[in-house]
């Protein structure tokens, strides 16, 4: 279940670029929600391609709804009306050492947002719901979301209890489903009670509760 980051990890720095012609593209999903699609020269004979998704909204002013997408193994977004949910990435310092992007879940409401950082509130519902402890899910496992008539079904992965043992690690697939409902009380903690924060690699703000 490793994620592949996808979209130039490079967008951030090349937009500050003074001078550089960047050319870029709306290509709609559902919705209002699109992809953003970006490319600039960088040399002679190769140019810099990125994506990342936006809002489009009535005026046809175009908002980064969040600047890094990853790959999972199904669908990483699941819109409904002015409602995003995607598995993004955040940049984040790992034991190692090395920078990379962390999967989280983003929620964003058109045509402002802003983005919402929730993965904690989403995943500590299922941890209450199937008696798996938070710490029993695995960090970066997020596998798909599929939409569904009422929700989104969120698949990732988990260590079952009683068996993380020493040495070895039994990995197993969950599912959740959560309703749009929830969401949408979600969404509205976090907008309530969250703290802005600026994502590293983009500076994108976001909230999330602590």
């Amino acid at each position: 279940m490793k994620t592949i980051a996808i979209f130039c990890v490079l967008a951030s720095s090349l937009i500050g670029c003074a001078g550089e012609k960047i050319n870029t593209n709306f290509k709609s999903i559902e919705g209002r929600f699109g992809y953003g699609q970006h490319s600039k020269k960088i040399y002679p004979m190769h140019n810099a391609v990125w994506t990342d998704l936006q809002y489009l909204d009535i005026s046809g002013k175009r908002t980064v709804v969040w600047p890094h997408l990853l790959i999972i193994w199904g669908n990483n977004i699941a819109i409904t009306n002015d409602i995003a949910v995607l598995v993004g990435g955040k940049s984040e310092l790992y034991d190692d050492g090395i920078e990379r992007l962390r999967e989280r879940l983003m929620a964003f409401e058109g045509p402002a947002g802003p983005p919402l950082d929730i993965t904690d509130q989403v995943l500590q519902k299922y941890s209450l719901e199937s008696g798996v402890k938070l710490t029993n899910i695995i960090k970066d496992s997020f596998v798909s979301l599929v939409k569904t008539n009422s929700g989104i079904q969120i698949l990732f992965g988990v260590i079952k209890v009683g068996e993380r043992g020493p040495g070895t690690i039994n990995a197993h697939d969950a599912a959740m489903i959560i309703s749009w409902h929830d969401i949408e009380a979600i969404m509205a903690d976090v907008k309530k009670t969250g703290k802005m924060k600026k994502e590293k690699r983009s500076g994108v703000e976001y909230l999330q509760k602590d």
